[in-house]
């Protein structure tokens, strides 16, 4: 028969053959290998996740078992809190200022961070351990465990103390309140009424310890401060002794206040505003005016004759007044008496006579006051003139001494202006002085406490709801991890369920994973598992092609010890099963197997046919089975691949094509090796062998590009020793039915 054409199947061994309902399956297939390629990310992990379910809920149950027995053992340990308030300055009782530096943003970062630092210092943890006598307490220098406790009592006392100051400040936190003044500092130990005593102890030694760096700070000031009191005030007492020594050397008498002195002013100090002589020439000078002022006004009314002064005297003489207003009578009656008797009345001629009489009196009493008061002025203008010309010569004296007197009292303002300096500089330190004393002894602090440490009644750790939920969420997490893991792991290997996809060429079918010592026997039955799955794949091979089973077939594989040579032999066993002739070429020229597998022995074969050494009917030799012939690989060539390189191959595939129906040739894996590549160039199809769960998917894709890159022809793969337990399957290819008996 030179075509083999599928017959109708009669019995168990015939070849099943393909009708449109299989035709659909492996359409469906493709349709189902196309929707793996398009799955989404999301669909991917879910169905990875629930693939792995049972692992990632193993590890959670373990991390929460692990968190459970870890808060079990965990010693107990328990946090109390005092709170403290410590503003940016303190509140004023005196205004008066002290040594620290005030204003500013209340809320400023490195004032708080200067706190904190504090809370946690060395010294501070000292002083707790000092007040709370943790030196000898010898249970909480062994973290209550007493089996410590005698090695403790052997320490040195010192040792002691460093170790207690260590536990304070380990187990002191620091809490702030954002946006406050607020600090919360915690204190974590394994016994309750511990814990709270200590962070009472941290709270009230850092409001002392604050208290005393402020008076340190203070009596520090006071001390630099009254030293330089004791230098300026001595700078002072010689610089006023100096200048006392100048004033008297050169005769200077300052004048100060009320008291005048030859050495200083009442009040013991140095005055430098005036000198006696200057003081002399000043209010002589404020006299030489006013007799000036009086000999101007004396010479002006002696010019005017003393007309106005002569006024003035006789509106101020009683005698004149008096004659003034006795003429002022008469003339009264006169006016009457005339009136009513006539000017020729005699009373009226004799008050006329009188009248006239007082005229004269008057006259000569005016020209008397006239004469008087000229002869006064004369006088005053000369008494002024006298006056004036004597204060004169006074002040010309003055001023000479004066102007002596300030050339020599310029050394002395020098030395004067050191005085006031002296003097200013230890009044304004005498000032401050003052202030710092009273501001250190009022001992105002910005620290106080809000509210004081309680015994806390529940540890702090463990926190077994807290460990559990943490123990759940990172065992999620592990699981998750471990699930992705091991399905990338999977990934790496081929499966059935991902073949396509992974390896680009279709699947023929799979075998399945049997014992090595069971395989001739279960290929002996045409019933077992696995020939029911080679049946299966001689199925699949026949609608690989137009006109059924190719010709000519290579089988390959990436690697060796894949099954290849038992899929060689049970593909040609099948086909010889249903009337084909079948010839099984060795092409492993290599490493042969199937002469063990068909118990022949290595004599001559391919390696012959290759080197020119007889006919191909000479080397074909019996199987030992209807219709299959066996060509043996031969003698081991030193360099198979010069062999396969030559046009010998191509005609001795041909050759044997024309003597039987099926020619199928078991060739040497692919990788490291030119073998494979050689021969798929020479057959009419390729059928490539890959071991489930060993071969790395990309091994095998990179087997199958080398053929490819030759211009081999994939009809497709088989997966052999496949475990659908092992994969995760629940169904399987039905290897596990049996016939009915």
């Amino acid at each position: 028969m030179n075509e083999y054409s599928a017959p109708v199947p009669t019995g168990p061994a015939s070849l099943p053959v393909l009708d449109s309902r299989v035709l659909s399956t492996s359409l469906a297939g493709a349709s189902l290998t196309d929707t793996i390629q398009q799955e989404s990310p999301l669909r991917k992990y879910w169905r990875i996740f629930f693939k792995r379910r049972y692992t990632i809920l193993a590890v959670t149950a373990a991390c929460v078992a692990l968190a459970l027995l870890m808060a079990m053992l965990t010693q107990k340990e328990y946090t109390s809190t005092v709170t403290l308030q410590v503003d940016r300055e303190a509140p004023k009782v005196v205004s008066v200022g002290g040594v620290e530096a005030e204003g500013g943003n209340p809320y400023n970062q490195e004032f708080y961070q200067t706190q904190y630092s504090l809370l946690k210092s060395r010294s501070l943890s000292e002083a707790v351990v000092r007040d709370l006598r943790l030196t000898d307490d010898y249970d909480f220098l062994s973290g209550y465990s007493h089996g410590k406790v005698d090695d403790l009592k052997q320490l040195p006392r010192a040792r002691r103390f460093q170790i207690a100051t260590s536990i304070v400040n380990g187990g002191t936190l620091i809490a702030p309140i954002r946006m406050s003044s607020i600090i919360e500092v915690r204190y974590v130990s394994p016994s309750s009424a511990m814990a709270a005593r200590v962070a009472n102890s941290i709270g009230e030694k850092f409001i002392e310890e604050n208290l005393n760096r402020r008076f340190e700070a203070t009596a520090y000031a006071r001390q630099f401060l009254e030293n330089r009191l004791n230098a300026v005030r001595g700078k002072l007492e010689d610089s006023e002794r100096k200048a006392a020594e100048y004033a008297r050397a050169q005769g200077l008498i300052k004048i100060s206040g009320a008291g005048v002195s030859a050495t200083g002013g009442s009040d013991g100090s140095i005055s430098s505003e005036q000198t006696l002589t200057s003081q002399d020439l000043s209010q002589l000078s404020s006299q030489l005016a006013s007799a000036r002022t009086a000999r101007i006004q004396a010479e002006a009314d002696m010019r005017g004759g003393g007309a106005g002064k002569a006024a003035e005297a006789s509106l101020t003489n009683g005698a004149l007044n008096a004659l003034r207003q006795q003429r002022s009578e008469l003339t009264g009656q006169l006016s009457k008496l005339q009136s009513d008797f006539g000017p020729d009345y005699p009373s009226v001629i004799a008050l006329k006579s009188q009248i006239g009489e007082l005229d004269r009196q008057i006259g000569r009493e005016q020209s008397r006051v006239t004469s008087s008061v000229a002869s006064d002025v004369g006088g005053k203008y000369r008494a002024a003139t006298q006056a004036e010309n004597g204060l004169q010569a006074k002040v010309n004296s003055l001023k000479s001494a004066v102007l002596d007197q300030q050339q020599r009292t310029i050394q002395y303002n020098i030395i004067q202006r050191d005085v006031d300096t002296n003097r200013a500089l230890y009044d304004s330190l005498l000032q401050r002085f003052k202030e710092v004393g009273v501001a250190g002894g009022v001992g105002t602090n910005n620290v106080s406490i809000v509210d004081r440490a309680l015994v806390p009644g529940l540890p702090s750790k463990p926190n077994l709801r807290l460990n559990l939920i943490v123990g759940l969420l990172f065992g999620l997490m592990l699981g998750c991890g471990v699930a992705l893991l091991l399905e990338q792991l999977a990934e790496a290997t081929v499966s059935s369920a991902d073949f396509q996809r992974k390896l680009g060429v279709p699947l023929l079918g799979a075998t399945p994973k049997l014992d090595q010592s069971s395989i001739d026997e279960a290929l002996a039955k045409s019933n077992s598992p696995l020939s029911e799955a080679y049946f299966s794949i001689l199925t699949s091979i026949q609608f690989s092609t137009s006109h059924g089973t190719p010709k000519s077939l290579l089988l390959t594989s990436t690697q060796p010890r894949e099954g290849k040579s038992t899929t060689a032999l049970a593909l040609a066993l099948g086909l010889a099963s249903v009337g084909a002739r079948v010839l099984l070429i060795d092409g492993d020229m290599r490493n042969p197997s199937l002469h063990r597998l068909l118990d022949k022995p290595l004599g001559g074969g391919l390696s012959s046919l290759l080197t020119g050494d007889g006919k191909l009917e000479d080397f074909i030799e019996p199987s030992g089975t209807v219709n299959l012939s066996f060509l043996p690989a031969g003698r081991i060539p030193p360099n198979p691949a010069e062999l396969l390189s030559s046009d010998l191959v191509q005609r001795i595939v041909e050759a044997a094509v024309a003597m039987f129906d099926h020619v199928v040739i078991d060739g040497p894996p692919v990788l490291g090796l030119a073998d494979a590549p050689l021969l798929s160039r020479s057959v009419e199809s390729t059928v490539f062998v890959v071991e489930s769960t060993r071969t790395r998917a990309t091994q095998a894709r990179q087997a199958i590009e080398r053929i490819l890159a030759v211009r081999g022809h994939f009809i497709g793969a088989v997966l052999t020793k496949f475990d659908e337990k092992s994969m995760g399957y629940g169904y399987g290819y039905g290897y596990d039915y049996r016939y009915g008996q």
